[in-house]
């Protein structure tokens, strides 16, 4: 950062405001890398993003935002889950809600989708609705294009039965069919309207927030279940639900969440 201009630590601060990201543990780098990424989008420098994010330009923070997200992921990942929560939506009646809270680039919204067809729930009955905080990730997650990395820990037959053939490869139009994708804020925006889930999905998304505001988000994602429905967390972010008054159920090696009904 150049002379004169705001330090880290104060769009470190700006950017947990708005989006809840945490920039302790390494992600400092995320944050450099933003700017960068940030700068190009806008046609500034660094320094002079920086400035503006701590002046809440929103067009800035949007581009921060954009461009500090993490969105690794991938295609299976902690597949007992999966499985957990098609069981789940198999033993009640009707159609299901399904919200992916954090979807990234789409990875997990599909691979729920498939987890449901490959247990034998009829094509185009439930409904996912997957959200994120970044534009550019939702774009490519409706382009539903993958290369081999990302779905490397999809079995053989899986990916054969929902995935066209190619390279990269793109998701069936069956899977597709069961998943709609929203820009969400986390940390700033309600729960979706009419939000009465059978399963919410947040993995891997609260390590990246402080502790009040992963706390404040959790309360808000229980919130936007139905009785009796259950919240999946990443298998390092269950204790953080320790405090709220849910159900632990053990099933298949998964630790669901269940709201009392």
């Amino acid at each position: 950062m150049s002379p004169g201009s705001p330090s880290l630590a104060e769009v470190a601060r700006i950017l947990a405001d708005e989006a809840g990201l945490s920039l302790g543990d390494g992600l400092d780098r995320a944050l450099g890398d933003g700017l960068l990424g940030a700068a190009s989008a806008l046609g500034v420098d660094a320094a002079a993003v920086a400035r503006r994010v701590v002046a809440r330009d929103p067009a800035a923070l949007a581009a921060l935002v954009e461009h500090a997200a993490v969105v690794e992921t991938a295609f299976w990942r902690h597949p007992e889950q999966l499985a957990a929560a098609a069981r789940t939506v198999s033993a009640a009646t009707g159609p299901a809600r399904i919200w992916s809270a954090g979807c990234a680039t789409g990875e997990e919204p599909y691979s729920v989708a498939i987890a449901l067809l490959e247990a034998g729930r009829t094509s185009g009955t439930d409904r996912i609705l997957a959200t994120d905080v970044s534009t550019r990730a939702l774009e490519s997650a409706r382009a539903a294009l993958y290369g081999e990395r990302t779905v490397r820990r999809l079995p053989f037959d899986v990916a054969a039965r929902w995935l066209e053939p190619g390279v990269p490869r793109r998701v069936a139009p069956e899977v597709r069919a069961l998943v709609t994708f929203e820009r969400h804020n986390l940390v700033r925006d309600p729960v979706p309207a009419d939000a009465h889930f059978d399963v919410v999905l947040c993995r891997n998304v609260l390590i990246y927030f402080g502790p009040e505001t992963a706390a404040a988000v959790l309360y808000r994602l229980v919130g936007a279940l139905r009785p009796g429905g259950v919240l999946v967390l990443g298998p390092v972010e269950l204790p953080l639900a320790r405090a709220l008054d849910l159900e632990w159920v053990e099933d298949g090696g998964a630790t669901l969440l269940r709201r009392p009904k």
